[in-house]
């Protein structure tokens, strides 16, 4: 009855209303405003207006476009709603009390129909709980699909439902209902990356203020195979360090951690500590490549592979031997040193006390007995002192003859010398020495000839052989063969003696040239002394007075003069007062061998011992010259008969040679023995080798 009453009234406001004149000049001052209240409080929605007239009617209406009032009148149906404010300035807003969810709906102020305010009253009604997650297991397998459902009960307005992972919304796989207010989330394949997810359904109203959002959430728990990842895969530490091997291994549930030596066992010394593998003290045994097993029964297991280098000082193992025997003659000789170390060692051979080296392994393309000798491996690495190990090379074999002339070449009547230098190992016993005729028959060189002997004396690398030949003539020369032999065979070496001239002829020429030498310079003498009127003047000396103790020995080619060191000073240099210590003809040089190449005799002269020998003379004073005072030098007329007599004497002749033959086994003349004779040649060989010298 009494709706049927509000609706007739509502119907004749209406029809009246219309027929009502709206003042042109009545404006807003204040329209409604969208207003959300919680259920059962107050509600207030505003209206007002300017230069309204007295006749004007102010209209609400609400939801379903029902009146609720004119000007301050309100229908009775709507005992919970009234207009306050000041009418009198234009004000008719409408208070609401105790506020419904049948009050929730549109609003509108107005004075003419044709131009109304509208305004949304939003009735709220919190919901009563958060929403709940429904759907698949929150623990799953990277690879599996995941469908989550989040559902929102109650409450007015509806509640937006989000999914969020963590604080981050899920922009895909969102599917919204908003009938029944559910959500559902889908991830088609699960990664380790979602494990610890945090999924949360989130639920809002719309107004915060007047209804607080609600959540619930859910960590997701994904299990997944073990990922390791190795920090350092390659390690570094010197010998008697420690050092430290470790692994990082990820995965769902917690695995365990298995170490393993890559072709060989852990060593005994270790500690396992967090998936790290420590050795207190690591040796050069320790090095190697290690590797780390994570297994939690999901497939594949997870490895990592790391290296340990262990720095440790240079190391030789090899050769085997000290001492290693080489054949003389062999080729590509080697010695190989075995050396180890970290880092890598530099290997060097040298030999002992010496600079020269050589890369390894030691070749030797042709072995020789030079090479024998004791040579050092040298092994060297950054960081620690370089080590050697000696290695004594020995060189066995045949007998080697050192190179020397092939020809020797001996004046008829002189000395010669042929003379051999053996190596071997081991040396041979005796060396024998052979004698080739030019006419091709070979004898046997033997010590039983006065004259001829052989001398073998040790050397440093081996021994030395020398056949010493006094007297030579012409029945000697040919070609002299020195042969060794020992266990691995013999060597040879040819010497060819070749005897030349004869010391007679060759006296006769020395003594020709020097006799001529001293009469061209003793004119040239006279004639200076006549022109210096020193002879044949009118003051004439006594040559009865000159001292006569000794024979004037001949005029050299030239002196010196006094004080002066040159003798190409002119002729001036050859005046008699200027001389400077006794005349006599230079000595002869050191090149001769016998006392018959000297050219000169000074058997004449007088008092010979009162003359110092030439060795002296030449030692003392240059090119010979004498080192008497200026007062024994005798005038020209000194010169008598008997230095006439010494310049025409000849050189004595030689001794006659043997003619027998020296390769007969017979002993020297006089019953001389070996062993005197061999010390005799000793002699004569060391007169030899100094003359030599």
């Amino acid at each position: 009855m009494a709706a049927g009453c509000q609706i007739r009234l509502e119907c004749f406001l209406l029809s009246t209303l219309l027929t009502v004149h709206v003042a042109n000049g009545a404006t807003y001052s204040s329209r409604p405003a969208p207003t959300a209240v919680v259920s059962g409080k107050t509600a207030i929605l505003e209206c007002g207006f300017d230069g309204l007239a007295e006749d004007e009617t102010v209209i609400w209406q609400g939801p379903d476009y029902r009146v609720i009032s004119y000007n301050r009148n309100v229908l009775k149906f709507y005992k919970r709603y009234v207009i306050v404010g000041d009418t009198s300035r234009g004000e008719y807003s409408l208070q609401i009390s105790d506020a419904r969810l049948e009050d929730d709906g549109k609003y509108s102020c107005y004075i003419d129909p044709a131009a109304t305010a509208d305004a949304i009253l939003t009735v709220v009604v919190p919901m009563s709980g958060p929403p709940t997650i429904a759907g698949g297991e929150l623990t799953a397998t990277a690879g599996e699909q995941l469908s989550l459902t989040c559902r929102a009960s109650g409450g007015h307005p509806a509640a937006r439902l989000t999914w969020l992972n963590g604080t981050r919304p899920f922009r895909s796989a969102v599917v919204e209902n908003k009938e029944d207010q559910t959500l559902e989330l889908f991830l088609p394949r699960l990664t380790k990356w979602d494990d610890g997810a945090n999924f949360t359904c989130l639920a809002d109203q719309g107004f915060p203020q007047l209804a607080r959002t609600k959540a619930t959430s859910r960590v997701l728990r994904v299990k997944y195979p073990p990922v390791v990842q190795v920090p350092s895969p390659s390690v570094h530490v010197r010998e008697g360090e420690p050092a430290s091997l470790s692994c990082m291994v990820d995965s769902n549930p917690k695995s365990t951690v298995t170490w393993r030596k890559i072709g060989d066992n852990l060593p005994p010394i270790k500690m396992f500590r967090d998936n790290v593998l420590q050795f207190p003290r690591v040796s050069k045994r320790d090095g190697g490549l290690y590797q780390c097993e994570a297994d939690n029964g999901l497939p594949p297991a997870g490895i990592g592979t790391l290296t340990l280098h262990v720095y440790y000082p240079p190391g030789i193992e090899g050769p085997a031997e000290d001492e290693v025997t080489m054949l003389y003659g062999q080729d590509d000789q080697s010695v190989h040193c075995v050396v180890t170390g970290n880092p890598k060692p530099h290997i060097r051979w040298r030999r002992k006390d010496t600079s020269l080296y050589w890369g390894n392994p030691l070749r030797f393309h042709r072995v020789r007995y030079d090479v024998q000798g004791t040579y050092q491996c040298v092994a060297a690495s950054d960081g620690f002192r370089e080590v050697t190990r000696d290695v004594f090379i020995d060189v066995v074999g045949k007998p080697a003859i050192g190179n020397g002339p092939t020809t020797v070449a001996v004046v008829d009547g002189g000395t010669a010398r042929l003379h051999c230098e053996i190596l071997g190992d081991p040396l041979p016993g005796r060396v024998t020495w052979f004698w080739r005729n030019n006419k091709g028959v070979e004898n046997v060189v033997m010590t039983t000839h006065y004259g001829l002997s052989i001398i073998e004396k040790p050397t440093n690398d081996g021994t030395s052989s020398t056949v010493l030949l006094k007297d030579v003539g012409i029945s000697e020369e040919g070609t002299y063969v020195c042969q060794a032999a020992n266990m691995f065979g013999e060597a040879r070496r040819e010497i060819r003696l070749e005897v030349t001239g004869t010391p007679g002829s060759l006296v006769v020429i020395v003594i020709s040239m020097a006799t001529a030498a001293l009469g061209l310079v003793g004119a040239v003498i006279v004639c200076v002394a006549v022109k210096k009127r020193w002879i044949c003047g009118e003051q004439k000396h006594d040559t009865s007075t000159l001292s006569s103790t000794r024979s004037m020995p001949p005029v050299p080619k030239s002196v010196k003069r006094l004080g002066h060191g040159t003798n190409d000073s002119g002729v001036e240099d050859l005046e008699l007062q200027e001389l400077d210590g006794t005349l006599k003809p230079r000595p002869p040089p050191r090149a001769g061998k016998e006392w018959t190449s000297v050219g000169l005799s000074y058997t004449g002269l007088a008092q010979v011992n009162a003359l110092p020998p030439y060795a002296t003379v030449e030692r003392h004073r240059p090119d010979g010259q004498d080192i008497r005072s200026r007062d024994d030098i005798p005038e020209e007329a000194a010169m008598d008969t008997e230095y006439t007599e010494h310049l025409a004497m000849e050189a004595p002749t030689p001794p006659p040679k043997d003619n027998l033959g020296r390769w007969r086994a017979r002993a020297p003349p006089g019953g001389l023995s070996v062993r005197s004779s061999m010390h005799e040649a000793e002699n004569d060989l060391n007169e030899t080798e100094a003359e030599n010298i």
